[in-house]
């Protein structure tokens, strides 16, 4: 990423800070829609430079803060988007930087992600067994996939087995924040959770109409 703009959400006594991200967000992901691949991807990523989520006397302390930044690979891509007539409605709520160079001494990245909680462990287990029962080219039962399953999360969580069948038996959440958005093919309302992590390396790749991605990372400082 070469570009970003700088997204500051004015505070004020009368409006929720929660009510302004929704809104700023339905508009942003409208204007990335626009800007889609035929494979409903786009090359503009985001990052919430305040972010933080910690654990703190027993309790999540979880918050986007007031700032998002827009990424691109070029200036020409930021200009097309367009994001001072898309947010033109929230002039009197947010702040627009110009487009700017991302800064050179950049050395961390993040990944910004969707987190979508599935509590349906049964559901999970049946869709494993069948892909695996494919990839080995046998049929697995449903009590080897659970065991397979329980020792993958064990791995990838680095806890224990017993913690790993406890997690499967009462999945665990994250707390993590988050967007109320209304969906564009209805009324249904929906919470966009955020799940941002550092990570070493920098990752080109694709973006969501969210702006967010499993694979590519953008820029922090």
């Amino acid at each position: 990423m070469k570009v970003y703009q700088e997204i500051t959400i004015i505070k004020t006594p009368d409006i929720s800070p929660y009510f302004i991200w929704s809104k700023l967000y339905t508009q942003l992901h409208l204007a990335l829609v626009e800007q889609q691949k035929p494979d409903k991807t786009v090359d503009i990523g985001v990052s919430f430079p305040e972010y933080h989520c910690f654990e703190k006397d027993g309790k999540t302390i979880a918050a986007l803060g007031t700032k998002l930044r827009v990424f691109a690979y070029s200036q020409a891509a930021l200009e097309q988007l367009n994001l001072p007539n898309w947010l033109s409605r929230l002039a009197d709520y947010v702040h627009i930087t110009s487009i700017k160079p991302v800064p050179s001494q950049v050395r961390e990245y993040l990944q910004v992600t969707r987190y979508r909680p599935n509590m349906n462990m049964e559901k999970l287990t049946r869709r494993f067994m069948q892909r695996e029962s494919k990839r080995l080219n046998k049929e697995i039962s449903f009590t080897e996939a659970q065991e397979m399953q329980n020792q993958r999360f064990a791995k990838e969580a680095q806890v224990s087995l017993d913690k790993a069948k406890a997690h499967y038996e009462n999945p665990i959440v994250k707390d993590l924040p988050y967007i109320k958005i209304k969906s564009l093919s209805g009324d249904r309302e929906f919470s966009l959770i955020i799940n941002q992590q550092l990570t070493e390396l920098p990752q080109q790749g694709s973006f969501s109409t969210y702006g967010l991605s499993t694979a590519a990372t953008v820029p922090h400082w």
